[in-house]
């Protein structure tokens, strides 16, 4: 049976922002376990502990180190979206922003300061990743390639929703030349509950890419769906009006598909 969201956050008491407890919300559907959490950017010696960890020279301007969403059931499989495990994926060697548009990166900033050019570290400072969640189970993990699809058609039927959140994991600005950005959010309906894992990039003049991963579970299900997708294009290349662009929301429906695949979680 399910219950209303909880948060389990307590009174500031006139604590400074840093200090204040973490924000949980929880709830409870056919035998899910449901929880958001939101905190503040991570400290100094958090971040020494998590570049030692990925081998990055640099993180995201805000990394939300303790913030995440977790969904598990009864039994025994688990889906947790996590920042630092989702930053893992980034490439900490190779800058395949300036592999993939070097010319027209670097000649859109022909008068940029030499200390602007992100492009010359050896890694990928989009901070790109092809994360999909971190999926495990106490018993057997079963997931498999399917060409079964999420029902769009049924999630555009007004439903009343029972829970919904938004929580951000990472984000940067890219020196003003740009935005990556990775968020997720969910929303539960009496249907089933639906899941968006969004790692969005625009780099101004060049580029912009949306990986999206969503996971689809139907009230009464054995398993649950999983798409996983990658769509870009060169700025170059977009004909719809600028103020599109940085609406995450609307982009996505413009930029040409990559990669698509779809995968069932089977919960036993």
């Amino acid at each position: 049976m399910s219950k209303s969201p909880q948060s389990r956050s307590s009174p500031t008491g006139g604590k400074s922002f840093a200090e204040r407890p973490p924000m949980v919300q929880e709830f409870n559907f056919q035998g899910w376990d449901i929880s958001t959490t939101k905190h503040r950017i991570l400290n100094s010696q958090e971040e020494e502990e998590v570049l030692k960890d990925l081998k990055l020279p640099h993180l995201p301007d805000m990394l939300f180190i303790h913030n995440n969403l977790k969904l598990e059931h009864k039994d025994g499989l688990s889906i947790q979206l996590l920042p630092v495990s989702a930053l893992s994926r980034v490439d900490a060697t190779r800058d395949l922003i300036h592999v993939a548009a070097s010319r027209e990166w670097l000649e859109s900033r022909q008068n940029s300061a030499p200390e602007n050019l992100k492009v010359v570290h050896p890694y990928d400072w989009t901070f790109s990743t092809d994360y999909s969640g971190s999926v495990t189970h106490q018993r057997e993990l079963r997931i498999e390639e399917t060409q079964d699809k999420i029902d769009y058609e049924k999630l555009k039927v007004e439903e009343r929703i029972l829970f919904y959140d938004e929580v951000i994991l990472y984000e940067d600005e890219l020196d003003d030349n740009g935005c990556t950005k990775l968020s997720t959010k969910i929303r539960v309906m009496p249907s089933g509950f639906f899941v968006l894992l969004r790692f969005y990039l625009r780099v101004d003049r060049t580029l912009i890419r949306v990986h999206d991963t969503r996971f689809y579970f139907q009230a009464g299900e054995d398993h649950i769906l999983q798409e996983y997708s990658e769509r870009e294009d060169k700025v170059d290349n977009l004909v719809m009006c600028r103020q599109l662009w940085t609406d995450q929301n609307q982009i996505v429906n413009h930029l040409p598909v990559k990669k698509c695949t779809t995968y069932k979680i089977h919960l036993l």
